[in-house]
């Protein structure tokens, strides 16, 4: 019988021993009584202590903090702080705390600083023995040449001194005395140097290419030249080589020159192409591939050349990426017959995908088959952007497949008595959801399919809805629709779109795809909190529509941030007329963005105009907008909401945003 069939057939019963042994295996012991439950008074006690700047003193510590589940990260900081002052007698302590603690989340940070103490104290013997094997870091690597360097432990050094030559990067200054050693005993060959050339270049590492080139002979030096002015001058280089054939550069650095000045200029680097093919004579594979990274960039860009270089060439030669561009290409001009061949002609394994099968019905619908006849049938049973609408196309439902997860009681209480489970649950109510996060990875990260769902459960449980969401997509639990599309925050969404015209539907299927409901989720950009405001963006609405001027801490609590998200999103409304796609599409890319995306004078399918949205995020963004907005449309009403009365052909903007 398979795990999942016994986990079926036994799912208290065999959970719960996995749960025990996995408790035994990460030494994270099980509570005697029922999960832990902390005071308002205990966190306080923590928190003041943990952000002391000497992490407070441990005698003053209360039996109530000695007990709580944070208290090793504390110990572990306290420990860390002593670095500055590091002598044997602490790194002993060190070492017996990582001995009782095993590999646990809180003795990473400490780990890390101990391992650059020893390195800056020189302590190697103490080093190679606290890291083990090889490090993969750039610094503790090079740290590591230098301890064996220091110990006079060479055997394999060549080979471990060439992993860190090998990183097509500049390396921290600890490696040179191991690059040295290399270069001593004539290892560095001009075939050695070329490798990591080649890397630099690929990486974009230009100056450590340049760096690299100066150590060949001077008579290999003239192609690796050329390659990195065709990298840095894209174009302006390029044209030099129309004037001087036979200059010598590796034709991958050549592509590359062009590809990055066809992202630019799309129609130059086509007519450049043109000449520099009619210069050079390239071998056919490389004119193919030529053309296919200037059509690619093309369009990207949805210029009408995309097609025409698409269509010069072989299908046979296209790999997924091209296949999926000449497709859109061809959406993009309307030539649907060329649509419909090209996804012919795609791999199986990406013509099965709900997007293509849904585009093969759709470009036989266009040329003039009968909807029943075009190939929705079977799409229509899939719960996705796609699949709802080829059922909407052929005027059927969308198949919700709603199947709530069943609850296992004994399960979930033997998960809320884990340790590492306790630790995670008290950071997310501190509000440090990267090490409640780190936490929970460390300690449920090999429960087997069915433990995760549980445990998505209990996080669901504890109102931190965007780590259930993200641990039932990881083991692939899709049917839960109410797990998966919770309505928290009553009372702040209907307060927000009080006075605006936007629905709370529309507002939660923002959230919804914008941060998964969590309130202090920052983006790499800086957005922040439930609809992931940008600060300035903030602001501006709020003066605009007569709010208060949040500052940038006001972003993370749910009334401010929902109220000028409603703001922001009415405003978008405004400017595009009604046109949802094109208010999502801004509000994940900005206003300013979407002009350039629409078709100069000439009508477009709105399904064809998302689908050639430039940015894979904001077009992922726009259908998942639109797949949230008809299951929460079902939450709300117990009505699924349709797409396809929102598939409008875009406008051009009126007025200021917004």
């Amino acid at each position: 019988m398979s795990s999942m069939l016994q986990m079926a057939a036994y799912p208290s019963r065999l959970l719960v021993a996995r749960l025990l042994l996995l408790a035994l295996a990460l030494l994270l012991p099980l509570a005697a009584g029922a999960a832990y439950a902390a005071d308002a008074e205990v966190r306080a006690e923590f928190r003041a202590a943990f952000e002391a700047p000497g992490g407070g003193a441990a005698s003053a510590d209360s039996e109530a903090l000695r007990a709580y589940p944070l208290y090793p990260w504390l110990q572990a900081r306290r420990l860390r702080l002593q670095l500055s002052d590091a002598n044997a007698a602490l790194d002993s302590l060190i070492a017996d705390f990582f001995d009782r603690h095993g590999s646990a989340p809180y003795t990473q940070p400490l780990r890390g600083a101990w391992w650059r103490s020893l390195a800056e104290r020189e302590r190697w013997a103490d080093y190679m023995a606290a890291l083990g094997s090889r490090p993969s870091s750039d610094a503790l690597l090079c740290s590591w040449l230098q301890a064996r360097m220091a110990l006079d432990r060479m055997e394999g050094f060549v080979d471990d001194a060439l992993v860190a030559w090998r990183r097509g990067r500049s390396m921290p200054e600890a490696c040179n005395p191991a690059f040295d050693w290399l270069g001593s005993e004539g290892l560095l060959t001009e075939d050695v140097i070329v490798e990591r050339l080649r890397l630099a270049l690929d990486a974009g590492e230009l100056d450590l290419a340049r760096y690299l080139t100066e150590q060949l002979p001077e008579t290999g030096q003239r192609s690796w030249i050329n390659a990195r002015l065709a990298r840095a001058q894209r174009g302006r280089f390029l044209r030099r080589l129309i004037d001087s054939p036979d200059a010598p550069i590796p034709f991958v650095d050549l592509e590359a020159g062009l590809r990055a000045h066809a992202r630019r200029e799309p129609n130059d680097a086509a007519e450049l192409l043109a000449a520099l093919t009619e210069a050079r004579d390239f071998p056919e594979d490389e004119a193919a591939a030529l053309t296919r990274a200037v059509a690619l960039a093309a369009s990207w860009s949805r210029e009408p050349v995309a097609l025409e270089l698409f269509e010069s060439l072989s299908l046979e030669g296209h790999e997924p990426l091209h296949f999926s561009w000449h497709a859109r290409a061809a959406m993009w001009a309307r030539d649907w017959k060329a649509l419909e061949r090209v996804i012919a002609a795609m791999p199986a394994s990406q013509a099965e995908d709900a997007r293509w099968r849904y585009w093969a019905a759709r470009a036989r619908q266009l040329q003039g088959a009968e909807v029943e006849a075009a190939g929705y049938e079977a799409l229509a049973e899939d719960r996705s952007y796609h699949g709802f609408l080829a059922a909407e196309r052929l005027g059927r439902a969308p198949a919700l497949n709603h199947q709530p997860l069943k609850r296992d009681a004994e399960v979930q209480r033997q998960l809320a008595r884990l340790s590492g489970v306790q630790r995670a649950r008290e950071w997310h109510a501190l509000e440090e959801d990267a090490r409640a996060s780190n936490e929970l990875e460390w300690a449920l990260g090999e429960l087997d399919d069915a433990g995760k769902a549980q445990a998505a459960l209990m996080l669901a449980d504890w109102g931190w809805h965007r780590q259930a969401i993200t641990w039932l997509a990881r083991v692939g639990e899709w049917d839960d629709l109410v797990l998966r599309f919770p309505t928290p925050y009553a009372s702040a969404f209907e307060a927000a779109v009080a006075d605006t015209a936007i629905s709370e539907t529309w507002l939660r299927a923002i959230v919804r795809t914008e941060s998964l409901y969590d309130p202090r989720a920052v983006s790499g950009a800086g957005a922040r909190g439930l609809a992931q405001l940008m600060p300035a963006t903030a602001r501006r609405v709020a003066s605009r529509r007569g709010l208060a001027v949040p500052d940038r801490s006001a972003l993370f609590e749910a009334d401010t941030n929902l109220a000028l998200a409603a703001h922001f999103v009415e405003g978008l409304q405004e400017r595009f007329e009604g046109r949802w796609i094109q208010t999502l599409a801004a509000y994940n890319a900005g206003p300013l963005r979407i002009p350039g995306w629409l078709p100069e004078g000439r009508a477009l399918e709105a399904d064809a105009w998302i689908e050639n949205i430039p940015f894979n995020e904001t077009r992922g963004y726009v259908q998942r907008a639109l797949y949230h907005y008809l299951i929460i449309h079902w939450r709300a009403t117990g009505e699924p909401g349709r797409i396809l009365p929102l598939l409008e052909e875009p406008v051009a903007p009126a007025g200021i945003c917004c």
